[in-house]
């Protein structure tokens, strides 16, 4: 269940961050911010990815959430934004087995650790958010329940 866990939760890093030719094009990007609550509290360190579906170019994008949920989405190349287009949107927030933080000094690896965010949410096949991003966005809100 932890190797799932962590696999999956690389899963979509590697979409994000890996590519071929259409790494190399430079795409314009348009900004995207958002928050993400879980059970109607916000979290720091949830990693949030937006995963192109067919017909948007570029990579997609991730951010992290500070400790008000709130996130800003960056580009491969570390510009703020992605690509107009539709997304799937997947999260994760990996953790120590006990829920604690996963310290600074360490990796998941090191902690064993194990992604609090349901499975359904960081899946591109099953996750129930999606986004899309146009020149001009508002902020988007994701509310994710555990229950």
């Amino acid at each position: 269940m932890r190797t799932k866990n962590i696999s999956c939760s690389y899963l979509f890093l590697l979409l994000v961050g890996c590519g071929g030719a259409a790494s190399e094009e430079k795409v314009d990007v348009f900004p995207v911010t958002g928050t993400v609550t879980v059970d109607e509290k916000t979290l720091p360190s949830v990693t949030v990815a937006f995963i192109p579906k067919a017909g948007t170019s570029g990579l997609g994008g991730f951010g992290v959430t500070d400790a008000a949920g709130k996130f800003t989405l960056k580009y491969r190349d570390d510009r703020e934004g992605v690509p107009p287009g539709d997304y799937t949107v997947l999260f994760t927030r990996l953790v120590q087995p006990d829920g604690s933080p996963i310290p600074p000094d360490k990796t998941a690896a090191d902690v064993e650790a194990i992604n609090s965010i349901p499975d359904k949410y960081n899946n591109p096949n099953y996750s129930p958010f999606t986004a899309t991003v146009t020149t001009q966005n508002e902020p988007f809100k994701f509310e994710l329940k555990t229950k």
